[in-house]
């Protein structure tokens, strides 16, 4: 099995109303999306489509164990449906999107890099060895996924966009 990652689509207001009634639009437009978003290598403020990769797990958990989010900006939201992926594509509407940036833009890294813990990240019956996830609770590469992710939901509802969630 491949490494999981962690990928968010903005969708404008009219793509969102047309995404919820038509999941399979959906999906097709966020193909769409995630194709333009791998040709013009944009910044997370500025691209439609992003990824957090493979550092999701630990950045989910560091969040969690830090408490305070009003929404869960990594794994959060309603089912848009069913995906490819390895749970159901999700969505966050504008409303949430404007509360996960607000919480996001609000809290620091340096007040998350201490719960960067790989023993935070591992349950005994899904990964019995934290080493296994040493790269992933690396703070560096948690701290630039924190921001890139910050800078997206930031400019998410700056737009009045919602933010479709994906583990693919």
């Amino acid at each position: 099995m491949g490494m999981i990652h962690c990928e968010y689509a903005r969708l404008a207001a009219e793509d969102f109303d047309k995404a919820r009634t038509d999941p399979t639009w959906a999906l097709e437009h966020i193909d769409e999306l995630a194709g333009e978003w791998v040709q013009m290598d944009l910044p997370a403020q500025e691209a439609r489509y992003f990824s957090i990769g493979t550092v999701w797990g630990p950045l989910h958990t560091v969040l969690r164990v830090h408490g305070g989010m009003p929404v869960d900006p990594v794994q959060g939201g309603a089912a848009l449906g069913s995906a490819d992926g390895i749970t159901p594509v999700r969505y966050l509407g504008p409303d949430d999107v404007e509360k996960a940036a607000a919480f996001l833009v609000g809290t620091s890294f340096d007040t998350l890099a201490p719960l960067a813990d790989a023993a935070h990240v591992c349950d005994e019956d899904v990964c019995p060895d934290p080493g296994e996830h040493a790269a992933e609770t690396d703070a560096e590469r948690l701290a630039q996924a924190y921001g890139e992710l910050t800078a997206f939901y930031g400019a998410a509802a700056e737009a009045g966009d919602a933010v479709v969630l994906m583990l693919n």
